[in-house]
Parts: C-alpha cells; sequence; structure tokens
C-alpha cells in the first residue's frame, strides 16, 4: 500500500546534531615574567626624595584644611555672638560682658591653682623619693584627691621595688656588705630607687625596719 502524499515525513534528528565542542580549550602561553627594575643610587635617591615630598604636602595640605576649618568656626562663633548681642538691650550686654571677664578670671585662678598644686606635688614625690616625672598623672581635681593619689602611687610603687628585688633574689643569693654601719631613717630618706634596691638585697632586715 502506497503512504499518502499528505503523510507528516519522519526524520531522524541525531543526523543534522553538531559535533561535541572540545572539553577543554587550549591553554594560553605562559606571560614573560615582568623584567627587573634597576635603578642606580641616584635614581633611588630622587625616587626617595619625591615620596617624601610627597607625603609632606599631603601632611601639609591636611593640616591647612584643619586650619582653615578652625579659623572659619572661630569667625562664625564671633558672629554669633555679635548677632546675639545686637539683639540685647545695653544692659544685657553689659551683663554678658561682665560674666565674660567673671569666667576669664576664674579660668586664670583656676589654671593658677592647679599650677601651684603641681609644684606641691612634684616637692611631695622628691621627698618620698619617688620619680617626680608622674606628677602630671597624679594631679587630681583638687589637693585632697591629689595627695590621695600620690599615696596610692607610693603603695604601688614600693610594692614593685620589692617584687623586683624578690626576683632577683631568687636567681642570686644575696651579698652582705660593708656599709659603714647602720643606716639611718634620715639617710634611708634620701636614698634613690638603686640605692634602696641595694640596700634590700644586702640588708633585708635594715630595709624593712625603715621602711616603715
Amino acid at each position: 500500500m502506497t503512504k499518502s502524499i499528505n503523510e507528516p515525513l519522519r526524520l531522524n534528528l541525531q543526523y543534522f546534531a553538531e559535533e561535541d565542542p572540545p572539553s577543554d580549550p587550549p591553554a594560553d602561553p605562559p606571560e614573560d615574567p615582568p623584567a627587573k627594575l634597576e635603578l642606580t643610587q641616584e635614581e633611588l635617591d630622587k625616587k626617595i626624595e619625591a615620596e617624601a615630598d610627597r607625603k609632606l604636602s599631603k601632611s601639609l595640605e591636611k593640616k591647612q584644611k584643619e586650619w582653615e576649618k578652625q579659623f572659619n568656626e572661630r569667625v562664625k562663633a564671633e558672629r554669633d555672638e555679635a548677632d546675639k548681642l545686637a539683639k540685647l538691650s545695653q544692659k544685657e550686654r553689659d551683663d554678658v560682658e561682665y560674666q565674660k571677664k567673671i569666667d576669664a578670671l576664674t579660668e586664670r585662678e583656676q589654671a593658677l591653682q592647679k599650677q601651684e598644686l603641681r609644684v606641691s606635688v612634684v616637692n611631695e614625690l622628691n621627698e618620698k623619693q619617688l620619680p617626680s616625672n608622674f606628677a602630671d598623672f597624679l594631679l587630681g581635681v583638687d589637693a585632697d584627691k591629689t595627695f590621695e593619689n600620690i599615696g596610692s602611687f607610693k603603695k604601688t610603687f614600693d610594692e614593685a621595688i620589692e617584687n623586683k628585688v624578690n626576683e632577683r633574689l631568687k636567681g642570686d643569693p644575696p651579698k652582705v656588705g660593708n656599709t659603714g654601719g647602720e643606716i639611718t631613717k634620715e639617710q634611708f630618706n634620701k636614698m634613690g630607687y638603686s640605692e634602696r634596691e641595694k640596700l634590700f638585697t644586702e640588708k633585708p632586715d635594715s630595709y624593712n625596719k625603715l621602711i616603715k
């Protein structure tokens, strides 16, 4: 029996499929390593100088912006203050100026008191044979708090000396030397850190008596 001319034609599509692409494409050829840059000493010095100039210019530019910002803020504050005063009556302006003078005097008085207190702290530290360069760290809001700080600092400092000496004694036995007689309390108070440490190492009993 012959097939109808209108019957659809059946095709095998596998004959028309494209071939599979290769699994791995060819690798690119390796690149040549960059050539090593060699500079003379003069060229190296110029590069270092140029880099230093660049950093200096950048730092100066940053400082310039900070100064300009501070200047503009100060000008704005003064302008705002002037505008504020302009809106006040004469009596109110006089009161504001008077308060400014009081505040300035108070600030100067506080600075003077702080300076005098610092002198007292330095003298107290010297008297107690403590390093006076800690004076600024020991300053408190008032004299009572400041001298309380000094007492705490002395206790901590003495403990640190004793701990350090004890650590040394663990490694080396104490050597008893001739100190030319017993040390008096007055002599002990005049001793520095290294002298006290030596006394503790050589005569711990005398040290313990004198430190009380």
